[in-house]
């Protein structure tokens, strides 16, 4: 390649790649949109279900269930279990008297009656001890049913959630597949013209200052706007973008669809944020233009974030 030649020019298949690889995101995400309209229904669904029909459910089982072994719930049952053995009491004296009869035995004698006072006794410590049993039962079932109103807590909101992250995740995955469509197969025909465009600097530079210059600019710009200079070797005073605060800045910022005035730009239809809000919202610009580097952090930054909240959310699901 000779030190005066001009610069090479770029192929013109990076821009057809990189429309198509858009085209291909731009389709998935308004997929993932039609994706998340039916999750974000189907937890308003769930919701509304949970509201009217299971949490009215629950709360009349939890007052229950913290109620069930009152003094007169226990007392009843008790007075059951006795009025039960006092019963089979009877049976069995009838029996044994029957009995006796048929044995010849009188039953106004000493003998009888010192049975019958011990069948009787046995039969006062039996009902004593089925009154007690009868109130533990009654205990028991209370705990048991204050135990299941506790578990009933752990899972509230469990499917309503479920659903949006659902949601959240076709979102996302929407979102980020329309970002790498914009870049990810253009880049690949970007990197190459990329170290053509560096060698032919490295030539000129050895032959004028003053081309060295132009080709400096030239690859800064790369002459095309796929791609950018973003190597970490490249860029200093680094500090970490807060939480949520790329999030927060895309909230601030309305985006609308609009037209550049005559002489403006390209003068087409385009949709978008204004430089005042971006500047507003960022901290960043001069509020007439927008740099294209501090808007794909921004848009990144934002993703990182929502994917975050995805996360915890995630999280809250297989906790419960």
């Amino acid at each position: 390649m000779g030190g005066g030649g001009s610069a090479p020019d770029p192929d013109k298949n990076i821009g057809i790649a990189a429309l198509k690889s858009a085209e291909v995101g731009e389709n998935l995400l308004s997929w993932m949109q039609d994706q998340a309209e039916i999750t974000n229904r189907w937890a308003a669904e769930d919701r509304h279900r949970q509201e009217n029909v299971f949490i009215p459910l629950q709360n009349e089982y939890i007052r229950e269930a913290y109620s069930w072994d009152s003094p007169e719930r226990k007392e009843r049952a008790a007075s059951e279990a006795i009025a039960d053995v006092r019963q089979q009491q009877q049976i069995a004296e009838g029996t044994r008297l029957r009995s006796a009869m048929r044995m010849g035995v009188n039953p106004a004698s000493g003998a009888y009656n010192a049975g019958a006072r011990e069948a009787d006794l046995n039969a006062t410590l039996a009902a004593s001890g089925a009154g007690n049993m009868a109130r533990r039962r009654v205990e028991s079932e209370a705990d048991s049913r204050q135990a299941n109103a506790i578990n009933l807590g752990s899972g509230l909101a469990v499917n309503p959630a479920t659903s949006m992250g659902l949601s959240n995740g076709a979102i996302q995955s929407g979102a980020q597949g329309a970002m790498q469509g914009y870049g990810q197969q253009g880049q690949l025909l970007t990197n190459d013209y990329n170290a053509r465009m560096s060698s032919w600097q490295a030539d000129q530079q050895a032959n004028s200052g003053f081309f060295g210059a132009l080709g400096t600019v030239a690859g800064m710009m790369s002459g095309n706007p796929l791609s950018m200079f973003s190597s970490k070797e490249y860029k200093t005073d680094k500090k970490k973008l807060g939480k949520d605060k790329a999030l927060g800045a895309i909230r601030e910022m309305p985006v609308e669809e609009w037209s550049y005035k005559p002489g403006i730009a390209d003068e087409g239809r385009h949709i978008g944020p204004y430089a005042e809000d971006f500047q507003q919202a960022t901290g960043v610009g001069d509020g007439k233009t927008i740099d294209i580097p501090t808007a794909i952090g921004v848009t990144m930054g934002a993703i990182r974030d929502l994917d975050a909240k995805v996360s915890r959310l995630e999280g809250v699901k297989e906790a419960a």
